[in-house]
């Protein structure tokens, strides 16, 4: 009689710690079945935001809405809120209505225009050569040289060997000298864009014959084979140099071979060609 009291007992005692260990299952599942449901509340595109459009001008704009979304369905970089960090930085894609907006699609706005990529702190300055001062072509963009300038001589300032000013002017009553204007530039496109022969070594436009029926610059020299664009890389002194020479001169390029070094001095002019 005892035994089977105590047995009872034990199986009493047995079902009730089951039904617990039971319960407490089920409490967990329904816990994690909850949190995987969890909702959070995020931002999505109320309207298309196109690239280059900054995180202040999507707060500001009403660009976005807030939804409450399953928390397992959402990536981790979704946001919430236009944060202080992503005010200056911009979307690098168009965002659709309706897509959900993600810390990653932020970036710092883009600074570079027409696809032309300009060091960080310089500037890009294009002038016109005739094909052999671009090295007959086989000048690349990212290549460096060196750039010199043939121009006519001040004869009031000859032993400075300065530009007179009104262009290169040729003929035996002129005195013409060449000097290293740039010792190292960087390539940064050949050609117009959009123009034949851009950026590659192929065909060169041609120049527009004169009005004095010669292709080439206003003061007579024959294009030797066209005239193109050459666009490098200076900072605001070169460039003003580059510029200044362009117009009172005539600019010729030199590749730089490795370890080449083209240094400043005071050229050759006519006299001094064969010292």
């Amino acid at each position: 009689m005892k035994r089977s009291f105590f047995a009872a007992l034990v199986a009493v005692a047995l079902a009730a710690v089951g039904c617990a260990a039971l319960l407490a299952y089920a409490h967990t599942a329904d816990k994690r079945a909850l949190d995987g449901q969890k909702g959070v509340r995020v931002l999505v595109a109320s309207k298309k935001i196109p690239a280059g459009t900054t995180g202040q001008a999507i707060r500001d704009g009403g660009y976005t809405e807030v939804v409450t979304m399953p928390a397992a369905t959402v990536p981790a970089d979704a946001l919430s809120t236009i944060d202080g960090s992503l005010l200056a930085q911009a979307v690098t894609a168009d965002q659709q209505p309706r897509q959900l907006l993600l810390r990653g699609v932020f970036d710092a706005p883009a600074t570079r225009r027409a696809g032309l990529p300009v060091p960080d702190g310089m500037l890009a300055v294009s002038v016109s050569m005739r094909v052999p001062a671009e090295v007959a072509g086989y000048v690349q963009p990212g290549q460096e040289v060196a750039v010199f300038d043939t121009f006519t001589v001040n004869e009031s300032k000859s032993p400075d060997r300065v530009p007179a000013g009104d262009g290169l002017s040729t003929g035996h009553g002129y005195n013409q000298a060449t000097r290293l204007l740039l010792p190292k530039v960087e390539i940064l496109a050949i050609g117009g864009r959009g123009t034949p022969g851009a950026a590659d070594v192929g065909p060169r436009p041609t120049a527009t014959p004169s009005a004095g029926g010669a292709a080439g610059s206003q003061s007579g020299q024959p294009a030797d084979g066209g005239s193109v664009l050459v666009t490098v890389a200076v900072n605001q002194d070169q460039a003003q140099r580059l510029v200044h020479s362009a117009q009172t001169g005539a600019l010729y390029l030199a590749l730089l071979g490795d370890g080449a070094e083209a240094k400043p001095g005071p050229g050759v002019d006519n006299y001094s060609l064969f010292q």
